[in-house]
Order: structure tokens, then sequence, then C-alpha cells
């Protein structure tokens, strides 16, 4: 199921920076890196956490080890 980034309650000026780059669903993030997603302008850490959840995908990575 697709689900449009309107829905998700995220900042108006991401979700127009968003619109402005061509994504309209959280899906059409989805080839994207995390790290690539986080430095689009406006990309906080509550926004980011909805788009990953949207998009299935964790918010962090847990691939580091200390």
């Amino acid at each position: 199921m697709a689900t449009n980034l309107s829905d998700l309650r995220i900042k108006p000026s991401l979700l127009a920076e968003l619109k402005q780059l061509g994504f309209e669903r959280a899906e059409d993030l989805q080839h994207l890196p995390s790290a690539e997603i986080l430095r689009i302008p406006g990309m906080g850490g509550s926004d980011w956490r909805k788009i990953a959840a949207a998009m299935g995908r964790e918010p962090h990575s847990t691939s580091r080890k200390c």
C-alpha cells in the first residue's frame, strides 16, 4: 500500500521540498540510502522516523558495533 507523504503529517516546508524533488509517496524514497535522505534540507529526526516507518525501514542503522 502506497503512503502519500502528505498523510504522514511532516513539516510543510519539508513536504514542499520533497515534492519539488519529485517525491510524492514514501515508497519513492525507497531507492535512496538513509544517509542521503537525511541530507535533504529540512529533514529532521521526527520526520525521518515517520518516513522510515512508512517505508518499512528501521530509522537507524544497527550494523555498527562498538
